[in-house]
């Protein structure tokens, strides 16, 4: 094998460092290790990365399109502190967005589709009842919806929620999910499968309004 067939396009490294930055950055501050109101420097977070600040630099640029960081000129990114309307707004319009998303694929899905979802919910429920890790939990609950939301099939509503929706903020969420927020959300994910399974879009757009505007509240309860 030459040289020539083992070399990666700049570009294409670029763009995997971006990634890493971005998820590595993204993580800490799910997981609460930056805190809100914390300052992220580009060179702290490149030399703790291994990277040079240019990726750095545009993870945090991709961080604050979300929402998660703030960008003050001169002096670099700092975490964002939501407050409380913050958050009562962003899961209200979660509401609205994924029940109309659930709704949909309820007159969409195809058995495929409905099979897809039950075992993302068994992951799901697998994770909590075997206590895994944070991390864990989210990613099939992420999993879990952005399916509903595939089953869709509309394109749109993905780059609504990401306009409105938080990632981070909904691991620092599941953190601090006791033994009831746990089953509450089971339950809701059994009956959002169920109402799409049977063709039911009110019953999905309901259930998953409902699961929504019932996590806002562990949500405040986390802030505070």
């Amino acid at each position: 094998m030459t040289a020539a067939s083992t070399h990666i396009p700049a570009d294409h490294t670029r763009a995997a460092h971006t990634q890493l930055a971005y998820d590595a950055v993204r993580e800490r501050i799910a997981s609460g290790t930056v805190v809100p109101g914390e300052w992220l420097r580009e060179h702290t977070v490149a030399t703790s990365l291994g990277l040079s600040r240019t990726p750095v630099r545009e993870a945090l640029r991709l961080l604050a399109a979300e929402g998660v960081v703030e960008l003050v000129q001169n002096r670099g990114a700092r975490v964002v502190d939501w407050t409380p309307d913050d958050i009562d707004e962003a899961y209200r319009l979660r509401a609205l967005i994924e029940g109309y998303g659930a709704g949909l694929a309820a007159r969409r899905a195809d058995a495929d589709c409905v099979t897809e979802l039950r075992a993302l919910q068994d992951r799901y429920e697998g994770a909590l009842a075997s206590d895994g890790s944070v991390a864990t939990v989210a990613q099939c609950n992420d999993d879990f919806h952005a399916a509903v939301l595939a089953a869709s099939g509309s394109t749109r509503l993905s780059a609504l929620l990401s306009a409105v929706s938080s990632a981070p903020l909904v691991r620092r969420v599941l953190h601090g999910y006791d033994t009831d927020d746990r089953q509450r959300s089971v339950v809701a994910h059994r009956d959002i499968v169920t109402a799409i399974e049977n063709g039911d879009d009110e019953l999905a757009t309901s259930a998953m309004s409902s699961h929504i505007l019932a996590a806002r509240y562990s949500a405040l309860r986390a802030h505070r």
